[in-house]
């Protein structure tokens, strides 16, 4: 390996530790706010409250406890919802 491949895997390396960071700051804040936030919603509701807020679908279902296509079908209804 030459000392350019080196650097651009370690960008990589550093691109995903950076993506996996984001996630676990929105889980923390969620987290701290999630009770009041989603307590005594539907899932429907709490992925959309979630989805609004900019979480990622895969963290979504993480905390509503679904798969993340799950999440897509219902962003999906949501959008074409607000279209119409």
């Amino acid at each position: 390996m030459n000392e350019h491949d080196i650097e651009k895997e370690l960008i990589e390396r550093l691109d995903e530790l950076n993506a996996k960071i984001d996630i676990l700051i929105q889980v923390v804040a969620i987290s701290s706010k999630m009770e009041t936030i989603l307590k005594d919603k539907s899932k429907k509701q709490q992925i959309e409250i979630l989805s609004n807020l900019g979480v990622s679908r895969n963290t979504i279902a993480l905390v509503v406890d679904t798969t993340p296509e799950t999440v897509s079908v219902r962003v999906s209804e949501m959008k074409k919802k607000a279209k119409t």
